[in-house]
């Protein structure tokens, strides 16, 4: 075989094998951006829905948590300030632009359900907001407004706990299909040497796409415990909001009840009807002002704090003590034997009133004159029991003070009954 021969087959040969290697290198480019452009348009869709989701979700858990909607509304109606009501209807306006745009992506059943549940839960509150609004304007107290408006929130929560785990979720299943992708893609890539020039070319034009990837893990890390940070303030708002309640209503020096306190729950006991009784009863420390000038401010406040204290084990559970005034304090005692034994209630009084204060400060001596009345017999709203009552304290201090006098029958004094 001559030489020309053999150079025309060998030609033919390298033309073949580069025929066949362009082709391979063709299809597996083909395959190679085929799967290059699907992970991009996951990556792209996924952000897209990841950033709706995650900024929706972080301003329902706003609205639900502490400083958010459901936070001042429950502060609204506690302090009754009218700031707070301007802050309240731009609050209630985000939260609902959050939940329709949370509804703008795919969601599962789940998810529309929790929505749902969250989204009326808010058309709730925005309703009683109006109502708690015309009470406050009316003057009533924070109790009896919380009674009407209260909403039982929990189910909005359970439903704001499936959303984070559905959002969870589903971050990880995208999370999971572009690992997947990318694992299939470098499969492909590492497929001979002839598809490294494809791998340098996928790995420079998609180095974007992976680095992103990587940051948008980073992100559901820290917006995971962004989520439970807010849970762990929602639960802080509500023990903040349980003690400012409880301020609101207990003296500061004595921490028994206040005037506040119990006003509103003599109008409760009113609001039982007739048939179920009571009794008002004032109690004034006898020349208070005579303990402050000769023992100076602070022993007086200590006298205050022990008064509070032997009047609080008096009574017995279920009825109430509170200071009304600088040295008034005021007792509510509830059922039939309260009234109807009174000689054993003054005679409780006076002995617990009348053990001596002299552990407080050498040569202190107090005393307490009580007066008290009974619904519905002394009268039939609290102006006219509380006038019955403080009546009846002064004929005790004007007959010699030290004594209770309960009804006009049942006088009784350590020193001389009142005339």
């Amino acid at each position: 075989m001559d030489g020309s021969l053999l150079r025309k087959r060998f030609k033919a040969r390298i033309v073949f094998l580069a025929a066949a290697l362009i082709s391979g290198m063709l299809l597996m480019g083909g395959y190679l951006l085929f799967h290059a452009f699907e992970l991009r348009s996951t990556w792209i869709e996924y952000s897209q829905f990841s950033e709706t989701r995650n900024n929706s979700l972080t301003k329902i858990y706003h609205a639900v948590g502490y400083g958010g909607f459901i936070h001042n509304f429950k502060n609204y109606v506690l302090r009754q300030e009218p700031e707070l009501l301007n802050k309240l209807e731009t609050d209630i306006e985000e939260t609902f632009a959050a939940i329709d745009a949370y509804q703008t992506v795919t969601l599962t059943n789940e998810e529309r359900q929790a929505l749902s549940i969250i989204k009326n839960t808010f058309k709730a509150y925005e309703a009683n907001l109006g109502i708690a609004t015309h009470m406050v304007e009316a003057f009533n107290s924070p109790s009896k407004i919380d009674a009407v408006v209260r909403i039982d929130d929990q189910p909005a929560l359970v439903s704001l706990n499936k959303l984070q785990d559905e959002n969870v979720l589903y971050h990880q299943n995208v999370t999971n299909q572009m690992q997947e992708q990318v694992i299939g893609l470098i499969n492909v890539l590492l497929v001979g040497l002839l598809a490294l020039p494809f791998v340098v070319l996928a790995a420079y034009h998609y180095n974007d796409v992976f680095v992103r990837m990587v940051n948008l893990i980073i992100e559901k890390r820290r917006m995971e415990k962004a989520l439970e940070d807010k849970a762990a303030q929602a639960e802080l708002a509500e023990m903040l909001h349980e003690e400012m309640k409880k301020e609101a209503y207990h003296c500061d020096l004595t921490r028994i009840a206040n005037r506040k306190a119990f006003m509103e729950a003599a109008q409760q006991q009113l609001e039982k009807g007739p048939e179920v009784r009571f009794a008002i009863l004032f109690i004034d420390v006898d020349d208070f002002k005579k303990v402050n000038d000769r023992y100076g401010h602070e022993i007086g406040d200590t006298v205050l704090i022990e008064v509070a204290t032997r009047l609080s084990i008096a009574i017995r559970q279920g009825d109430l003590v509170a200071r009304i005034g600088g040295d008034e304090f005021a007792l509510i005692i509830s059922g039939d034997e309260a009234y109807f034994a009174s000689n054993n209630l003054s005679e409780r009084l006076l002995e617990v009133m009348n053990i001596t204060y002299a552990h407080l400060q050498e040569g202190l001596e107090v005393s307490c004159s009580v007066g008290g009345a009974v619904y519905p017999e002394d009268g039939r709203d609290i102006k006219a029991l509380m006038r019955a009552a403080d009546q009846r304290m002064y004929r005790v201090k004007k007959s010699g003070k030290n004594g209770v006098y309960l009804q006009d029958e049942d006088v009784l004094d350590s020193q001389t009954e009142p005339a």
